[in-house]
């Protein structure tokens, strides 16, 4: 396809890299024009709630989600064949776009892809999880990580 700009890079690796049980997925999907729409923090909290049911009811492993002001990041394992990361994340954006609608908002809450990055290994994987868990604190938003009300996930239940 190409458009004023050229022919539009592929940014997807294929579709069946998505779907391998046990691979894990630090994704990163911004807000449509980078609205802070989670500095409401009931949004954020509806929102997160959305996160956690879809993901339980995908079978797929949401270990951590931090809801920053304009961006969302989510920490994911797939842990069964047919909850492939792509259509997860269209599930979420999908039903987390009700959520925004029912607190009185119009129009698309996301950016129209995503950013994913494949996490090889654990020290990868823990490293992934460090950044997200500090993200709030590198804003400014929080001293520590566990004061920011919209962190969350498998990883942290016991945790908080």
């Amino acid at each position: 396809m190409s458009g004023a700009h050229g022919p539009r890079k592929r940014i997807r690796l294929p579709l069946d890299s998505y779907l391998v049980p046990g691979t894990g997925w630090l994704v990163t999907i911004g807000t449509e024009d980078r609205a802070p729409i989670f500095s409401d923090e009931a949004l954020g909290l509806a929102v997160a709630d959305v996160l956690i049911t879809r993901a339980r009811a995908r079978k797929t492993a949401l270990d951590a989600f931090c809801l920053m002001p304009d961006h969302a990041h989510l920490l994911i394992q797939i842990t069964s064949d047919g909850a492939g990361l792509v259509g997860l994340i269209s599930d979420l954006k999908s039903c987390t776009t009700r959520a925004w609608w029912a607190h009185g908002h119009r129009g698309p809450m996301w950016q129209r892809s995503f950013h994913d990055r494949g996490l090889r290994t654990m020290a990868a994987y823990d490293q992934a999880a460090t950044y997200l868990l500090n993200n709030p604190v590198r804003a400014g938003l929080v001293e520590e990580w566990d004061d920011y009300p919209l962190i969350g996930g498998l990883m942290l239940e016991d945790n908080r």
